[in-house]
């Protein structure tokens, strides 16, 4: 999904030798919690708990999409970027972050990608 969405971040690391296990799987695996800054943390990770039971989609279930969405968000810099050990910092040591709009796109995202049917 990521590699349909954001060819040219893709294309960026591919030229670095940066492999998506090498971050993704943190990211995925712990929600984020080594990457982010506390506050931004404890805000996505409230977003994540106080979904509503009818909502579920808006809860844990939306953590892919807020990937995506900070991907999106940092996608200037890690094309810029020329070193991989300075992509890789980047995508482990993550910048503080508006985690509202950060949300926000992560539904618009998961709304487009369902639209396009690209699951």
């Amino acid at each position: 999904l990521f590699k349909t969405i954001y060819p040219e971040v893709n294309a960026a690391l591919e030229d670095e030798e940066v492999e998506v296990n090498e971050w993704a799987v943190s990211w995925l695996r712990f929600l984020l919690c080594r990457e982010l800054q506390v506050d931004n943390s404890l805000r996505l990770w409230d977003s994540y708990f106080a979904a509503d039971a009818e909502n579920p989609e808006d809860g844990l279930l939306l953590h892919p999409y807020v990937c995506l969405a900070i991907l999106e968000h940092l996608q200037g810099t890690i094309i810029e970027l020329s070193e991989r050990s300075e992509m890789l910092a980047t995508l482990h040591h993550l910048p503080l972050m508006d985690m509202d709009q950060i949300i926000t796109q992560a539904q618009s995202i998961r709304d487009e990608v369902l639209a396009r049917n690209l699951l």
